[in-house]
């Protein structure tokens, strides 16, 4: 790909943000975000770990039997009769032990095993246990309960369909348990419906007794899940089709499971989901799951998708290619490893997002991946709330849905927070990185990750302390707005001298520190690339040249995404007598070049531009703040443009390629 077919690319993402923000809502992570907003929020209920209050136990398994015969007919009935038993390993010196059990949803009537008496009040289920337990001992503790005749946006019936759907805390709604992404645990299933309804959960299909009329399913994952990633999934009439993928290293056959209405995916909608496995496998390691699935549900999951760990929910008949591929990344950034805590979301979202992004790259086709990002920058320089990403309070007290699943925040800036990470890391080093963090098995795989654990296993491997950039990227809101400066000075020898300030001015007393890239074109069209790293505001470089220079880029390839929308900063000689500064898109420029100043017009403006013998190639004028100009019957060089209105004078420099 030419330098210029980059620049021009950078130019039609830049010109082009209302048609950027139509096309956003055709995503997988915009339908994915919409979803969640749209769920009811929940009520503050004190976290009960990992870190306040201190954890006490470790949930390792919980065995579900529930009773859904009565929930396929009308009239639909909310309610079931449901049991499940708690193993889990204590880690403190306890007598009882606390879940969450939601007083609106769930009606307790009993315990037994390890646990002798109850309480339940303020939606938590407080457990008296037959005696005090010392860390590392185990316990098991069976609760009885039903489920009451409410609906409770967490446990849906209608109309043959019965199916659960959890973030952030939606879990507690149908069964007892603790109910946070940092603790989790084996999941097996023992559901009864009537025989002519198919249901699908987590893990793997067991068994399926047919009994006089009824069918009991046995579903279980051995490999641990987060409770918001528990799923029931049901529907009367159901059909299924179901794929074998050969997993590459081990040759395992993974079963890819489809559940669907009468919204029959296409062949190519599954077979997409296989050419996925195989992608993200070489670049994340290799699919880490018994089972893959998708199942459609009806109208009451009326946006996008749920990455259920090994059965993803999705809207009625959206077998979406973007859709799918989000989700289906979330079995690896998400499922295989949970946020710790739910400050963590970002890692969730934004790596799926990115994955969306990445997933066109495959193929070579880097100018489709590098669109997409920009798209994300766009989408959130013009939705941008103004909050950080990063909020360590959300591991306390959840926000309203609406800000925790903000689009522009937990999923577009968020993907482009990862691009960065992988412009500052380079591929090679990027990919090894995040390969690393993924299959790291004792600190991560299966298990949960907080971000500042995930920063430490990316500075390992990048072998350079990665927290000057995530620190100040994650925690502060908003970006940076440079304003740079540069000069050429000759020196007496011959040679040549560049002199470079970069300064953000985005008046909010925030700093990004930040690698930056200068390039700087010669007469000749030859050029030097030169990256510093950028750690104080208003820091000035100096950089010596072979030859005289014609012209100085900053950010040439826009990696650093996540900035306002410059990428040129060619200044006047005279910046004193400026009002305005001038930018050139794109640069260089190959048929057409757009010259444009930061506010519009009070009267007509005079441009000029001049090749680099000081010869005068266009005079014209504009009563507009933008203009384009045609040089594709230009000679190929360095050109000058002035930009005159009344006492405003801007000055910029454009190289025209062939």
């Amino acid at each position: 790909m030419s330098f210029s077919m980059k620049f021009f690319l950078f130019a039609f993402w830049l010109f082009a943000p209302v048609f950027l923000i139509a096309q956003v809502e055709s995503y997988g992570s915009y339908r994915c975000s919409q979803k969640k907003q749209a769920r009811p929020d929940y009520k503050h209920v004190e976290l009960l770990g990992p870190n306040t209050p201190v954890h006490s136990f470790d949930v390792q398994k919980y065995t579900l039997s529930v009773d859904f015969l009565d929930n396929f007919e009308p009239p639909y009935t909310q309610t079931f009769n449901g049991q499940v038993v708690v193993d889990l390993l204590v880690d403190s010196v306890l007598n009882q032990i606390t879940l969450n059990a939601d007083q609106t949803s769930l009606l307790v009537s009993g315990v037994s095993g390890g646990g002798v008496s109850f309480n339940q009040e303020n939606d938590l289920l407080i457990i008296q246990l037959d005696r005090t337990y010392q860390p590392g001992e185990a316990v098991s503790v069976t609760v009885d309960y039903a489920h009451l005749e409410v609906e409770d946006q967490a446990f849906f019936v209608s109309n043959g369909y019965l199916f659960t759907d959890n973030e952030p805390q939606g879990a507690r709604k149908w069964f007892p348990c603790y109910d946070s992404p940092a603790d989790k645990a084996s999941f097996e299933l023992f559901a009864l419906v009537p025989d002519d309804v198919l249901l699908g959960s987590n893990g793997t299909l067991v068994d399926s007794v047919l009994a006089g009329g009824t069918m009991e399913y046995h579903w279980l994952s051995e490999i641990p899940v987060a409770t918001y990633l528990m799923v029931i999934t049901a529907k009367k009439g159901y059909q299924k089709s179901t794929i074998y993928w050969t997993r590459p290293g081990d040759n395992a056959q993974i079963p890819f499971v489809y559940y669907y209405a009468d919204d029959v995916p296409h062949v190519t909608d599954m077979y997409k989901v296989k050419d996925m496995a195989y992608y993200f496998s070489n670049s994340y390691g290799l699919y880490p799951f018994t089972k893959s699935g998708f199942a459609t549900v009806n109208d009451e999951f009326n946006w996008g998708g749920m990455e259920n760990q090994t059965l993803t929910t999705l809207c009625y008949d959206c077998w979406d290619e973007g859709l799918m591929v989000h989700e289906f990344a979330h079995q690896w950034f998400g499922d295989m490893i949970s946020p710790g805590t739910w400050a963590d979301l970002w890692l969730n979202e934004g790596f799926a997002t990115w994955s969306e992004a990445y997933w066109m790259e495959k193929g070579s086709f880097y100018n489709d991946y590098k669109g997409r990002i920009l798209n994300y920058a766009a989408t959130y320089k013009n939705m941008n709330p103004g909050w950080p990403i990063y909020n360590a309070w959300w591991n306390t007290n959840l926000p309203s849905n609406g800000v925790m699943f903000d689009y522009a925040i937990t999923y577009a800036k968020s993907a482009c927070i990862v691009h960065q990470l992988r412009y500052l890391l380079g591929d090679e080093v990027f990919f090894e990185a995040i390969k690393a963090y993924a299959e790291d098995t004792v600190n991560f795989k299966f298990k949960s990750a907080v971000t500042y654990d995930f920063v430490e296993k990316i500075s390992e491997v990048a072998n350079r302390d990665m927290h000057w950039y995530f620190d100040a990227w994650l925690e502060q809101p908003n970006h940076p707005v440079y304003d740079n400066e540069y000069s050429f000075e000759e020196k007496p020898d011959g040679g040549w001298q560049v002199h470079f300030t970069t300064s953000q001015v985005q008046g909010d007393d925030t700093f990004f520190p930040m690698d930056i890239e200068i390039q700087v074109f010669y007469f000749d069209l030859t050029d030097t690339l030169f990256r510093v790293h950028n750690t104080v505001n208003s820091e000035h470089f100096v950089f010596d040249l072979p030859v005289e220079p014609g012209a100085l880029f900053f950010d040439v390839n826009n990696d650093i995404v996540l900035k306002e929308a410059t990428t040129v900063l060619g200044l006047s000689e005279n910046r004193d007598k400026m009002s305005n500064q001038l930018g050139i898109f794109p640069n260089p420029a190959k048929g057409e070049v757009t010259f444009i100043v930061g506010q519009q017009l009070a009267s007509k403006a005079e441009i000029s531009c001049f090749d680099i013998k000081g010869q005068q190639v266009l005079s014209t004028t504009s009563e507009n703040n933008r203009l384009k100009v045609d040089v594709s019957n230009w000679m190929p060089g360095i050109y000058q443009v002035v930009w005159l209105e009344n006492q405003m004078k801007a000055v910029g420099r454009f190289v025209v390629t062939k």
